[in-house]
């Protein structure tokens, strides 16, 4: 191996030592976060999902590997100097005071929240208030970011579940749009509601800390990297998923 060669060599690999978020950073993030919560969640959740599904072979996806899969892919694609700019946000108490609230909103009845969420945009003066909040939702749950979601879990499944040859590429177009549609309103609605006791100036905060290109970053990865510890789990149930009696009705 030549000289230049070695160099090159011993610098991709320093650089790539160096610029991986290490494994107490990606635990602190979680931490911080309450992604481990999360999930632990899914983890609950796509279990009773798995156990509920006709399966002639009797095989089980090991749903620990859904946190692993996902601090695997957290530790790559952050690096160690844009772990430390997410971790600093989580420093400002106005965010941990939302996070805090988004988790507490989670344990209120959905009928609850829709209910305040109808209340308050019927009330003209809460028009600014409203806008605030649709604006910091963007950003925390940015349309590209709910797109892979769709497209590396639902497309997969929707082209490999049971009739599957009836989703053509007009109906997985329309399905797509009406996933990201729901998810963009539930996740305004649900940031409305557990930002209700929030002052102006507190959401003020909150947007500028949404507004940060660590948290464009930490949203991106987060969700992507969702979407890679969940992949190899839909591929497993996909065979076993009855596309007519799950699908929802697409709006017209």
């Amino acid at each position: 191996m030549s000289i230049q060669k070695l160099v090159l060599f011993t610098w991709i690999l320093f650089s790539n030592f160096c610029w991986s978020a290490t494994p107490a950073q990606v635990e602190q993030y979680l931490f911080v976060s309450h992604t481990e919560e999360e999930l632990l969640s899914l983890e609950k959740n796509f279990s009773f999902m798995q156990n509920h599904l006709k399966n002639e072979n009797n095989t089980t996806y090991d749903m620990q590997l859904l946190s692993l899969r996902f601090k695997e892919y957290i530790t790559k694609n952050i690096s160690d100097d844009e772990m430390v700019e997410i971790l600093d946000n989580y420093k400002n108490v106005v965010l941990m005071q939302f996070i805090n609230a988004s988790i507490e909103a989670k344990k209120h009845d959905l009928n609850e929240t829709n209910h305040y969420v109808k209340a308050l945009k019927a009330n003209p003066e809460a028009a600014i208030r409203i806008t605030l909040i649709h604006k910091i939702s963007t950003f925390l749950y940015p349309k590209e970011a709910i797109l892979v979601l769709f497209d590396n879990l639902m497309t997969p499944l929707m082209k490999q579940g049971i009739g599957k040859e009836k989703v053509n590429d007009t109906i997985l177009k329309e399905m797509r749009k009406n996933y990201v549609t729901m998810m963009l309103k539930t996740a305004k609605d649900e940031t409305l509601f557990a930002a209700r006791d929030f002052t102006m100036q507190e959401l003020e905060t909150l947007l500028k800390i949404a507004k940060t290109s660590a948290v464009a970053h930490e949203s991106k990865v987060v969700f992507t990297a969702m979407a890679y510890a969940l992949k190899d789990f839909f591929t497993s149930i996909a065979q076993r998923y009855d596309i007519q009696k799950h699908q929802t009705h697409t709006t017209k």
